[in-house]
């Protein structure tokens, strides 16, 4: 039997099934978290007589892409039993959740793959980098805290509001725009993390640390100021740590390696490493919200190759006085590509003219050229994972 749609009462399958394909212990507060996401996600799976044989979430978020507001949903916890493995379960679950999504105009889609090839035959490409930057902790530059504010520490469960608003300030290359319930849910899945927050004398958040320890390690999740005076603030209760850890561990959303701000980067241990994929579920109403740099371009027919129909066509784009239009097309295709090389262009994980030299786009060279300018520059990052 066939039951894409779960509701309430399937719950206790699908947490007996993430907890088998995951290899996961059963516990009150693993349990709490999985459910708080069910609550929250549009819920697929198949039934494999009274089990569940294959399920996965669609959670509703909106992401901020260079000040640009976009419904996406993440998908997460894609799981099959072993006994259901190998009929395309996952497969099925996947398709029908990007027409829903199409029919309730959700932009784009985000996932974290187990294997990018797998995922890239349902349109997914990987877009989002993490840098991992790993430090002896007597290496870690000595930088002096400021002479104004202070340094807080507290658990995840007990960051101020303030923390949200610095987080929204700071995020606007495709990250998520956390909703109260998401923070809660951070909270309490990572109860076991610490939060060092910077107060500037008049008492405003200027930044905030979270971070967890790990044997040796002090691991930092997310760092965020706002200015100098918060950032040396920050980066000085790090150094305080010192004679406590062996080593510091970063891992940043941001896929610039800035171990230049080291007093000797040598010494750092530094790994980008592939996080997130990216979808994109509607093409047309990506392009139409999409924050162009050129304030005009010349007509371009782009033919984009895809699994989803409504986005598979021949497409006129143009720009005129910082209008768009974006119309489908029966002229041939100035340029030739997949949506899953389209998508890393379009998010600034690779220029297009940079894809078109390893083949990865075919077409008129000019074209290609005057695309490629058009389109944001500056990489994307994601500090969330669902």
């Amino acid at each position: 039997m066939t039951n894409y749609n779960l509701d309430i009462k399937d719950f206790d399958k699908f947490y007996d099934l993430y907890l088998y394909s995951f290899n996961r212990e059963d516990n009150e507060q693993k349990k709490s978290a999985l459910r708080t996401r069910y609550e929250h996600s549009l819920v697929y799976g198949i039934m494999n007589g009274n089990k569940l044989g294959s399920g996965l979430f669609s959670i509703p978020f909106t992401v901020d892409f260079h000040g640009v507001t976009y419904h996406m949903n993440g998908i997460g916890d894609v799981m099959s039993a072993p006994e259901f493995a190998g009929q395309g379960g996952a497969g099925k679950l996947i398709n029908a959740a990007m027409k829903d999504m199409y029919k309730n105009n959700v932009t784009l889609s985000y996932l974290a793959p187990f294997s990018y090839e797998f995922y890239r035959q349902f349109g997914y490409e990987h877009v989002f980098d993490h840098v991992l930057m790993e430090i002896p902790s007597n290496k870690w530059t000595n930088i002096k805290a400021p002479k104004v504010g202070h340094v807080e520490r507290v658990s995840l469960s007990d960051v101020p509001n303030q923390a949200r608003k610095i987080y929204d300030n700071h995020n606007s290359l495709g990250g998520l725009n956390r909703e109260n319930w998401w923070w809660d849910h951070m909270a309490y899945k990572h109860s076991d993390w610490f939060a060092a927050l910077y107060y500037e004398d008049d008492d405003n958040l200027g930044g905030y640390l979270f971070y967890s320890k790990e044997g040796d390690t002090l691991k930092i999740h997310e760092w965020v100021t706002k200015d100098p005076n918060s950032y040396r603030a920050l980066a000085n209760f790090v150094t305080k740590h010192s004679s406590t850890f062996d080593k510091f561990l970063y891992e940043s959303d941001d896929s610039e390696v800035k171990a230049d701000l080291l007093d000797e980067p040598k010494v750092a241990d530094v790994k980008t490493i592939p996080y997130m994929s990216a979808r994109i579920i509607n093409l047309k109403n990506f392009v139409m919200k999409y924050p162009f740099i050129k304030y005009n371009l010349d007509p371009i027919v782009i033919e984009v190759t895809d699994s989803l129909k409504w986005n598979n066509h021949h497409w006129k784009l143009s720009i005129k006085n910082g209008e768009v239009k974006f119309e489908k097309t029966q002229e041939p295709g100035t340029i030739k590509i997949t949506i899953e090389t389209l998508t890393k262009a379009m998010f600034g994980t690779r220029q297009l003219d940079s894809l078109a030299h390893y083949g990865a786009v075919k077409g008129d060279a000019i074209s290609i050229d005057r695309l490629s300018h058009a389109l944001v520059s500056e990489k994307p990052q994601l500090r969330d994972y669902f």
